[in-house]
């Protein structure tokens, strides 16, 4: 899934105003948490992009688990129109998503095993 595809689906499945920039900061917060929680990178390592020039930037999470991207922004736009219900409901499903995510990452790179 790339940067722009992320951001469409998001804006296809919950229609709102906010800018294509502040949906990629919505991004890289999620992928900031892939990469420090789940890839075990320091933070200055992290990859951030950029709207409109990294718009076609593969994001780091693949098929099956891309879909925690899109819960994240979703959840992100129903926290900032102050839906604070709907907001509850899209983090349990990126919660679950990102920690199957987790568990899968682990076991089949096992990052607390690498040495640098």
């Amino acid at each position: 899934m790339t940067v722009r595809e992320a951001v469409e689906l998001a804006g296809e499945i919950k229609p709102n105003a906010f800018s294509e920039e502040q949906k990629v900061r919505w991004l890289n917060s999620c992928e900031g948490m892939v990469q420090t929680q789940v890839m075990l990178l320091a933070p200055e390592e992290i990859l951030t992009y950029s709207w409109p020039e990294d718009q076609d930037t593969e994001l780091l999470v693949l098929p099956p688990h891309e879909k925690l991207y899109v819960s994240h922004l979703c959840a992100m736009i129903d926290f900032a129109n102050g839906e604070y219900g709907k907001y509850q409901n899209s983090m349990r499903l990126f919660n679950s998503e990102f920690s199957e995510f987790m568990r899968w990452f682990a076991n089949a790179y096992r990052p607390a095993d690498t040495w640098r």
